[in-house]
């Protein structure tokens, strides 16, 4: 009869701070998606070309060239370092969330994206180049910035499910399953009621 492995054999999974940096880069992923989505749409609101705001943030590596880039591979890395900047935003998050902000996780939230939104406004959007901040005005970065608090504000909720699913059941505090007991030593079913009832009617004999 084939037997169950025990919870001894079981293969370890992820530490605990592989787990916390995947739901943190979960959360920058979701949260960098639909920014993006989102300057797509304040772009075409704002009558300018809807890749308008991806070519500037390519300033680092293009200079001058995105004002009068079109649609191509400056777009493609004007969004990939809006990406990235979020992405590391929020792998941070996760890495001083179980130190600062887990026992004040509702507090911390908004206190961390102000900072983000801080550090954005004015070291990151004007890094790209003197005039960046007019496509990164606050209309556009504020709800922005609301997408990244309402995604951190989810943050456990990724890291348990990443735990639960993967997580090292050592560092976790899961405790390992009992092995199945033996089919023989199985508590044996109760008679039924009829039966018991013969068997307390035989027992009880009358007095002479």
């Amino acid at each position: 009869m084939p037997t169950l492995p025990l919870a001894a054999e079981r293969p370890r999974g992820l530490p605990r701070l592989l787990c916390r940096l995947w739901a943190g880069l979960e959360c920058g992923v979701l949260a960098s998606t639909i920014i993006l989505v989102w300057f797509i749409f304040h772009a075409v609101v704002s009558g300018e070309f809807w890749w308008s705001k991806f070519n500037v943030a390519a300033g680092w590596f293009y200079g001058v060239e995105v004002y009068h880039a079109g649609l191509g591979r400056v777009t493609l890395t004007g969004a990939s370092v809006i990406i990235i900047f979020y992405c590391l935003a929020s792998i941070f998050f996760a890495l001083v969330w179980n130190s600062i902000f887990r026992s004040r996780g509702f507090l911390a939230v908004p206190f961390y994206v102000l900072v983000v939104h801080f550090v954005a406004t004015y070291f990151f959007w004007p890094s790209f180049s003197p005039f960046a901040r007019l496509w990164f005005p606050w209309t556009a970065t504020v709800p922005a910035h609301f997408v990244l608090f309402a995604i951190l504000m989810r943050y456990p909720i990724f890291h348990m499910r990443l735990v639960n699913d993967f997580g090292d059941p050592a560092c976790s505090g899961q405790q390992p399953l009992p092995p199945p007991a033996n089919p023989g030593d199985a508590p044996r079913p109760a008679a039924p009621f009829e039966a018991l009832a013969d068997e307390s009617s035989r027992t009880q004999s009358p007095k002479d």
